[in-house]
């Protein structure tokens, strides 16, 4: 609940700043174009490219992996899911939007993955869980994550 208050608070204040661009933030985007930055991030990943599944985050944008410490900055990003891909961890990624809205320049989605991982003990261990994405419209339209969180699906 205190999550989906501060989103509506940032949506107002995103809302009431400044007018620059004001005609194509008044525009709602679609929740297929909310969920693009995803599906784009599930291609890079299977593709074993970690600087293109960082380009979908903003350079100050913030990753919350579970059980793990804060991964700040598209660089730092960008090792982590280097770090990812090379330690054959992530792979066969898939995506699916849950829900997606916007207003103005300030979005989210939340959807559930599947990925195939590698266990400790070297075997093929297929995860799902779920994420959110709070996005944001860069100047040229494209929606880039701020703010990356997923945890496991129940059993």
């Amino acid at each position: 609940m205190r999550t989906v208050l501060l989103f509506v608070v940032a949506l107002t204040l995103g809302a009431c700043s400044g007018q620059e661009g004001a005609v194509q933030n008044e525009v709602s985007a679609s929740e297929v174009e909310l969920g693009q930055m995803n599906r784009d991030f599930a291609a890079a990943l299977n593709a074993k490219d970690a600087k293109a599944a960082a380009a979908l985050y903003a350079e100050d944008a913030v990753l919350i992996p579970p059980g793990e410490a804060l991964v700040r900055g598209r660089e730092a990003i960008e090792e982590y899911w280097r770090g990812a891909i090379e330690s054959g961890g992530v792979r066969d990624v898939s995506v699916e939007t849950m829900d997606a809205l916007s207003s103005g320049s300030l979005g989210y989605e939340t959807g559930f993955f599947v990925l195939t991982a590698t266990g400790p003990d070297g075997m093929a261990v297929m995860d799902r869980g779920r994420y959110i994405e709070l996005l944001r419209r860069e100047p040229d339209g494209r929606w880039l994550s701020t703010h990356g969180i997923w945890n496991a699906s129940p059993e």
